[in-house]
């Protein structure tokens, strides 16, 4: 009998390089765990630069500066929005 269990992590130090899910606008995405800049995950996700990326919390939508820093967790959910308002 065959034992289909994976193992992850085999000692050999890429137990750190595992991927989560996480959902933008509806479609799942594998991406590394932890802190990434909000336009540096857009970049890996192949989201439109010129879009919001906002997470959605259990208070309702929260826009994300494309600059700032934020903690990815597994199955953390966004959605992709156009910006809003006019130019200075």
């Amino acid at each position: 009998m065959v034992n289909e269990t994976e193992t992850h992590g085999n000692g050999n130090g890429n137990e750190h390089h595992h991927l989560i899910t996480i959902v933008v606008d509806g479609n799942d995405y594998q991406v590394r765990p932890g802190k990434w800049v909000v336009r540096d995950l857009k970049a890996q996700l192949g989201i439109d630069q010129a879009k919001v990326l906002a997470e959605i919390t259990p208070q309702g939508l929260k826009d994300l500066d494309d600059n700032a820093e934020i903690e990815v967790h597994e199955k953390e959910q966004f959605m992709t929005h156009a910006r809003s308002g006019g130019s200075s």
